[in-house]
């Protein structure tokens, strides 16, 4: 079955990066002087310093320091820059996260539903970082399951997912901005759900180093059939001042979604109804360069939560709701350091939370080792607001330009002072490939040990938590490109036991081509992606005290095409094509057939 789901479908290359505009250096302007030979070398020759000049002074420098991890994957590494973020088609995180092998993503219906993870079948080991903020669930009606929809995917500029063997681990990096020239992009779509998207962007650096940016996203879902109806806002603000080898920016991310109560299937409960407001702001100042040499950055953080969650009216009493407004918020100090020479980098964390009146401390380092045959990834964190100690180490290693051999080993240690349920744990993960005919063919073991873990009761009350226990898992993969503008990302993942909130088989499997007709169009005017894909997923137990729950086997073949006309994209998905009815959540009916198409425009003024 695992081979037939790996050749059967459809499979990615890497997005295309449109050039940067042409309009980012300005033409100049004839003048009219004697056409002798001489005076019109003369001419040239000034245009193209005036031309190098006015480019040079129109480039600031980045606010901010960023020292992403090496990651350690077989093949293409799982990244993105702003551009290709947004060619994937995804328009949540989890559509991201559902692209990679030991992730299982759940969500009730659509866009406007609460959207959750696991990673290794445990919901605890998914963590974000935005900025360098650690993102922690805040609302008491979560369970301490983060949910994914209050991160927003469209206002980051990269993104990177290190997959450790304990771990998931994914950071986020905010837009920025670094041309004198105004940049404005604009964004429409629309589809099936009476799904509406709008998103606005603005930003512009003055000669002085100084930075201005705002930015919006809007989208309102009202599905007919109990999809999840709700509509989100979010703004985004950003100013500040960056000059040669330091910065100073205050940034400020507003998000205020609005769920609608989601009826589930007879003898199911519903997704209670939620009017609530995220709210993820900082002050930053930085020094130093990343890339060379030293580098510290000092990070004072907000995050908060506010919401209120709506009764069920059809019932004349309920335990669960509450309309009650919850506020809670949290402070974060961040001061990181690194030093990079060489292949070698190294990175040193002290992170200092307040919340509810206790502060927890967590000091972290890294080292990180990149040369021509492999990379070394070393990472130790003492984890005060988790109470754990931590340790992992990955490595990719590529003798031969045929052959790579990619893995990791972690170990997770409780904190000794006070009482703690929790127990140590180790993880593994390993895979060997072999690249004969253009992509990565690889297989591996995934292992690890599980403590105590989380209920998603955002979907059920009574959900039970998972237990601790050893599972392990075999995977295979083919990954790269394939050649004449054809890709392929494939895999499939088989669990052993199977247990809770982790389907025993789960793969996903895409095909894509991208063309810039470069010959046909050499200013790079144009180009073309096309994606197939098709995603499995296999019964999923959702454990109850009075017994498990069981959802149906998930299996969807979607579309993707983009077309990008100058600085115009032109964007059309289709989800599900078949129409086939299944269940992520049990109870909850996912969208049939669902089209969203649309345009994404940037301009410079």
């Amino acid at each position: 079955m695992a081979g037939a789901l790996l050749y059967a479908a459809a499979f990615p290359a890497q997005a295309q990066v449109p050039p940067p505009p042409v309009s980012v250096v300005p033409i100049p302007v004839k003048q009219k002087t004697d056409s002798g030979p001489d005076s019109v070398r003369i001419r040239v020759d000034s245009i193209k310093r005036a031309d190098s000049i006015k480019r040079a002074d129109s480039i600031k420098p980045p606010i901010g320091r960023f020292a992403d991890p090496a990651l350690y994957e077989i093949g293409p590494q799982y990244e993105w820059n702003r551009a290709q973020l947004f060619a994937t088609g995804a328009l949540s995180v989890i559509d991201l996260l559902d692209r990679i092998p030991g992730v299982t993503t759940f969500r009730s219906g659509w866009l406007a539903t609460p959207q959750s993870a696991t990673y290794n079948a445990d919901f605890q080991r998914v963590r974000v970082f935005y900025d360098g903020i650690e993102i922690d669930d805040l609302d008491s009606r979560t369970g301490g399951v983060l949910d994914l929809s209050t991160v927003q995917l469209w206002s980051l500029e990269h993104l990177s997912i290190e997959r450790s063997a304990s771990e998931l681990r994914i950071y986020m990096r905010t837009w920025r901005v670094d041309n004198t020239d105004p940049y404005t992009r604009v964004d429409i779509a629309t589809g099936n759900e009476d799904t509406n998207l709008y998103r606005g962007f603005y930003g512009k650096r003055f000669d002085n180093g100084g930075v201005l940016q705002f930015g919006g996203q809007q989208f309102g879902v009202a599905s007919p059939r109990f999809s999840g109806s709700g509509d989100v806002l979010s703004l985004l603000t950003r100013v500040g001042i960056a000059r040669k080898g330091w910065s100073l920016d205050a940034f400020v991310l507003r998000h205020h979604a609005v769920r609608d109560i989601e009826r589930a299937a007879v003898g199911r409960p519903p997704v209670l109804s939620q009017d609530a407001t995220n709210t993820d702001a900082y002050i930053r100042a930085a020094i130093g360069h990343v890339g060379s040499g030293p580098w510290a950055q000092l990070t004072v953080a907000s995050i908060a939560f506010k919401g209120i969650t709506g009764p069920d009216r059809n019932v004349s009493a309920t335990a669960f709701a509450d309309t009650l407004e919850r506020r809670v918020s949290e402070t974060q100090y961040n001061a990181s350091a690194g030093y990079t020479i060489g292949p070698a980098r190294f990175e040193v964390e002290d992170r200092l939370r307040a919340l509810g009146g206790t502060t927890y401390n967590g000091a972290s380092g890294r080292l990180d080792l990149v040369t021509p045959i492999g990379v070394v990834n070393g990472f130790i964190e003492h984890d005060g607001y988790r109470k754990t100690t931590n340790a992992d180490a990955g490595i990719r290693a590529q003798p031969l330009p045929f052959i790579a051999l990619s893995g990791s080993v972690s170990r997770s240690t409780p904190m000794t002072s006070g009482v703690s349920t929790q127990v140590s744990t180790t993880s593994a993960r390993g895979e060997v490939g072999l690249k004969l005919f253009g992509p990565w063919i690889s297989a591996g073991l995934i292992t690890t040990d599980r403590g105590a873990g989380l209920a998603p009761i955002v979907y059920d009350t009574l959900l039970l938590p998972t237990g601790p226990g050893r599972i392990s898992a075999r995977t295979a993969s083919i990954r790269g490109p394939i050649g004449a503008g054809f890709g392929i990302d494939a895999w499939v993942t088989k669990w052993d036991p199977n247990g809770p909130y982790r389907p025993q088989y789960q793969s996903r499997s895409e095909i894509n081509y991208s063309n810039d007709f470069a010959k046909r169009f050499p200013r790079g005017d144009f180009d073309i992606r096309v994606a197939g894909i098709f995603e499995f997923r296999g019964h999923t137990n959702f454990p109850l005290a009075a017994g498990d729950i069981e959802t149906s086997v998930a299996k969807t073949l979607s579309g993707l095409l983009e077309i990008r006309i100058m600085r115009a994209v032109l964007s059309y998905q289709q989800r599900n094509i078949l129409g086939y009815q299944y269940q992520v959540v049990p109870g909850f009916d996912m969208p049939r057939v669902l089209a969203i198409y649309g345009v994404r425009w940037d301009f410079w003024n």
